[in-house]
Formats: structure tokens, C-alpha cells, sequence
């Protein structure tokens, strides 16, 4: 099996350090890994600036990749990280082997998260950004008590998230659509309803592979050795 280039990104709220058993699997397995860090979020958290938008975060994973040189690499997005990946995707098609979307957005052109999570939660949202003078939604309750004791730390270290990065809708040219190896793995425990409408939506076109795993959405904690091994059988 060839040695990959793998680029992981983050959701909302969260630190890439989420990513980091995972990553450490995928490193034991010969792979190149590389988790970019999103402004404004975990380890950058003291770089918030209610001027963060999506656009902030695609160029935080744009720069890795301009940086680091990648070509022939793998993108990873969870949650949140669905909308970046897509942005990325969409600049870097021609590098871009092949998208793995984790529990995540799927967004069309125009299309920002809030307007994905649809009405109800899109309110919930505005609510408590209120509480945050509107520039930022604080971290929601997050249930982790499916994550094991040993690395639930990595729940801890969450962040407010930008507001603006909810509400920007997304700029897409099409051409991330010319990377045509896609998978879309949904997690089947208290499934969100955005989600799993996403996973029906893939699971009905066939030039997509999808599957759904025994997890809730932190499923890179809650399972990381089953994300690890998905994402290199996938990548091949």
C-alpha cells in the first residue's frame, strides 16, 4: 500500500487536536498526515476576531497545502469542516485525489451551514450568538460520554465559533466536482437530522460511496481506530 498524503480538517468549536489519535494511527500505517489548525479555534482560539469567516478557514487549510507543496493528497473534513473542504476542494481539484466527508456539510454553491441546518437550528444559533454580542456561538453542551476516559481532554478545549462562518455562503466554481472518488461516512447514533439527510441524499447517487458506522458525531474519539481504518482503505 503507497504511503498518502492526508490532510484532516476540524468542525466547529473544536480544536484540530480532535483529530490527533487518528492521525497518529495514520502515521503508524506510513502515511503523510497534516491537520491545519483553523483560526480563531483551539490552539488559535486567541486569534478570534468576529471578521473570521468561512473564507478565513478555507484559506487556513488553503495555506497548508500551498505551504507543504501537496499534490496527489487526500482532504478530510468532519462536521463544520465538511463546508471548508468543499472550498478547498473546489480551488485545489486537480490535486486533490479524493474527499472523505465525516458526519459533515455538504454544501452547494450559495449554500452556507446555517442555511444547511435548516430554520429551527439556524434560531437556536442566532440565540446564542445574541449572548455573545452576535459575533460568535458558544460551544453547544456536547455529549461525550461515548468518548473514552482517555481522550475526553480532547472535548475540553472548545472554543466560541465565529458567527460569520455559519452565515457566509459558500463560493463555488463547480470544479470540485471533477474529483469523483467520495466517500460519506454517517454516524447512526442520535443522528442529526441535517446529516442524515445528507447520508440519503449520497446514498441515492452512485457516484458516491457511503456508509454508516456505530458512533455519535465525535467519531474520530469515540472510534478512532475504525476512522483510521476507513479513511486508508478508502484512500487506497
Amino acid at each position: 500500500m503507497a504511503s498518502r498524503k492526508i490532510v484532516l480538517v476540524q468542525g466547529a468549536w473544536g480544536s484540530s487536536a480532535s483529530w490527533t489519535p487518528v492521525a497518529d494511527i495514520l502515521r503508524g500505517m506510513g502515511h503523510q498526515v497534516f491537520v491545519p489548525s483553523l483560526t480563531g479555534l483551539g490552539e488559535r482560539a486567541h486569534l478570534f476576531s468576529g471578521a473570521i469567516n468561512l473564507d478565513t478557514h478555507i484559506g487556513d487549510v488553503c495555506g497548508l497545502v500551498e505551504a507543504e507543496g501537496l499534490e496527489e493528497f487526500d482532504l478530510v473534513g468532519h462536521s463544520y469542516g465538511g463546508m471548508v473542504i468543499t472550498g478547498v476542494a473546489d480551488r485545489f481539484a486537480a490535486r486533490i485525489r479524493t474527499l472523505t466527508y465525516l458526519d459533515a456539510f455538504l454544501p452547494e454553491n450559495g449554500q452556507s451551514a446555517l442555511d444547511l441546518l435548516g430554520p429551527e437550528v439556524a434560531m437556536a444559533n442566532l440565540a446564542m450568538a445574541g449572548e455573545l454580542g452576535g459575533v460568535a456561538v458558544p460551544p453547544p453542551a456536547r455529549h461525550a460520554t461515548r468518548v473514552p476516559e482517555h481522550l475526553r481532554h480532547y472535548m475540553t478545549s472548545r472554543s466560541p465559533q465565529a458567527f460569520a462562518t455559519m452565515i457566509q455562503k459558500i463560493k463555488l466554481s463547480g470544479d470540485y466536482r471533477k474529483i469523483t472518488k467520495r466517500l460519506y461516512v454517517s454516524a447512526n447514533i442520535d443522528q442529526s437530522k441535517i446529516f442524515s439527510g445528507i447520508y440519503a441524499k449520497v446514498g441515492a447517487d452512485p457516484s458516491w460511496a457511503s456508509m454508516e458506522v456505530p458512533s455519535g458525531h465525535m467519531l474520530q474519539l469515540e472510534m478512532p481506530e475504525q476512522v483510521a481504518r476507513i479513511i486508508h482503505d478508502f484512500i487506497g
